[in-house]
C-alpha cells in the first residue's frame, strides 16, 4: 500500500511540474512588439530621392566606378573565354586583366607566334579597347 501511495505522490508531482510546459503555450507569453496600449512609434521621414542621389559614383581603385569595374571583368571573362577557345594559343597559359578596357595579357607562351595571336584575338574582342602584351616567349 505503501508503495501505490509513494507512486502516485510521485506521479501527481511530475504531472504538476510539467503543468507549465504546454507545447500549444509557449508562444504566448513570447512578446511581439508592442502592445495595443503602447502608441505606435512614426517612422522617421524619408527623403524623396534615392539615398545616392548627388553623391559622387563609388569608386573601385583609382578612378573606376562600380559599373566600369564590371564591365572590364566581363571583357577579362571574353578575351579568357577567346583565347582558350583559340586553336594554336596556350590560353590557359596567359593571364588576362582589364581595366578601363585596356586589357593586359601576361604569361608565357611557347613561341613568338603564340604572342601576336593572343594579341589579335583580345583586340577583337567586343570592349575592348587597347591591348597592351606582357607575353614572355619561354617554356611554361
Amino acid at each position: 500500500m505503501k508503495l501505490r501511495t509513494i507512486v502516485a505522490v510521485a506521479s501527481i508531482a511530475a504531472l504538476a511540474g510539467l503543468a507549465g510546459c504546454n507545447p500549444g503555450t509557449e508562444d504566448r507569453n513570447v512578446s511581439r512588439g508592442p502592445t495595443p496600449t503602447t502608441p505606435p512609434q512614426s517612422a522617421p521621414s524619408m527623403p524623396s530621392q534615392s539615398p545616392a542621389a548627388g553623391l559622387p559614383p563609388v569608386k573601385q581603385g583609382a578612378d573606376r566606378t562600380a559599373g566600369q569595374a564590371i564591365d572590364d571583368a566581363g571583357i577579362t571573362a571574353k578575351v579568357k573565354a577567346a583565347l582558350i577557345a583559340e586553336k594554336g594559343v596556350s590560353g590557359m597559359s596567359i593571364n588576362v586583366d582589364t581595366s578601363g578596357g585596356t586589357v593586359t595579357l601576361s604569361g608565357k607562351v611557347p613561341d613568338q607566334g603564340q604572342v601576336e595571336r593572343a594579341t589579335q584575338v583580345a583586340r577583337a574582342v567586343e570592349g575592348v579597347k587597347s591591348v597592351e602584351n606582357r607575353l614572355t616567349v619561354g617554356a611554361s
